[in-house]
């Protein structure tokens, strides 16, 4: 399935019943899980690509293992994400609740509560909902993009304006993780740590 290319013309956005709708759908889904497996595509502001493999245990453990020659892992915990490249030897750290992440990985998600849900737009099958952090914890806001009540992808912007996309296929729903998955790396940076 490719991401939301909105062939079939911009968005358009939905109102009333229309927008309740879709974000009721919307939780449904985020809820009707607990652990998920999926392919990803990572499309970058600055053109690059990379790929790999997501995990996610609720409440608040994802993990991105890259396929090579990327250097990067990010795993989150459930408090705190670490983003490790091995490359740079270097590993930062951020509060979840400081990350888009955080958004769609708590135990029962409800954007409309959670959130504040910026707007609620449809193209054809795509329906898509913006939402930024209600609290304030966090900069930029995300874009989940929602195909046959699935979530297909999402479009983090930051601060800055600059947007990374995410897309998954092959996605399943294993009965279990590894624990290890969700343990934060070592940091790189200190003076005789790999």
């Amino acid at each position: 399935l490719p991401p939301p290319a909105y062939a079939q013309g911009a968005p358009v956005a939905l109102q009333g019943e229309a927008r309740a709708n879709a974000t009721a759908a919307a939780n449904r889904y985020l809820n009707s899980y607990s652990r998920l497996q999926a392919r990803f595509t990572q499309s970058s502001p600055g053109g690059g690509r990379s790929a790999g493999t997501l995990y996610i245990q609720k409440p608040g453990r994802m993990r991105f293992q890259y396929d090579a020659p990327a250097q990067l892992l990010v795993v989150a915990d459930g408090r705190v994400v670490a983003v490790r490249d091995n490359e740079l030897r270097t590993t930062e750290r951020t509060p979840l609740r400081s990350t888009p992440l955080n958004i769609i990985l708590g135990q029962n998600i409800d954007l409309e509560r959670n959130a504040r849900v910026l707007r609620v737009s449809q193209s054809g099958p795509w329906q898509m909902i913006t939402v930024r952090d209600r609290a304030g914890h966090m900069d930029g806001q995300i874009t989940l993009q929602f195909n046959d009540g699935r979530l297909r992808s999402w479009d983090v912007i930051d601060a800055t304006g600059a947007r990374t996309r995410v897309t998954l296929s092959n996605v399943t729903e294993p009965g279990s993780l590894a624990a290890g998955l969700f343990r934060l790396p070592a940091a790189a940076d200190r003076p005789g740590r790999a």
